[in-house]
């Protein structure tokens, strides 16, 4: 089962498919070296596929408009998400990103119909927020040197 906000998106013959990239930057140059350089966790991908019917019409209709929907600031909408895999990765918000498709099933009066939901706010993301935000305590201003200079002017040297 998938929920976005609370509302609950039936898809029959659901799956759902986690991806995540941990990006890395080939360091070895011409050597056959295995050095890396990490550059981060990005934030995991989810890709739901399953069955509408097409008496669930309404359904299509609603997957459509969340996947289209905006925010006040004109950003794609983000979601609270509901979902066994959701739940096990820890992701708890989430925005439609890639493609959404519906196509004819080939045997069922139905859609087959797939889409993909990025992790928004992750604990990845949060851990590099927490990070930037841990920076070196400003330094004090040299009050003495200051005041030394000021000195030197008034003497003339």
């Amino acid at each position: 089962m998938l929920s976005l906000n609370g509302e609950i998106i039936k898809l029959d013959a659901m799956t759902v498919a986690m991806t995540m990239e941990l990006q890395d930057k080939d360091m070895s140059g011409q050597s056959s070296g295995t050095d890396a350089a990490e550059q981060g966790d990005k934030g995991k991908k989810l890709t739901f596929a399953g069955i509408i019917p097409f008496k669930s019409v309404e359904t299509l209709t609603k997957l459509y408009q969340l996947a289209s929907a905006h925010d006040e600031t004109d950003s794609r909408q983000i979601y609270r998400i509901g979902s066994d895999m959701a739940r096990a990765l820890k992701i708890r918000q989430a925005k439609f990103t890639g493609s959404i498709t519906a196509t004819e099933h080939g045997a069922l009066l139905a859609w087959r119909v797939s889409f993909e939901l990025r992790e928004v706010n992750g604990v990845a993301e949060q851990k590099e927020i927490r990070k930037k935000q841990q920076t070196k305590p400003e330094q004090e201003q040299n009050t003495r040197l200051q005041q030394a200079l000021k000195d030197a002017e008034e003497t003339g040297l």
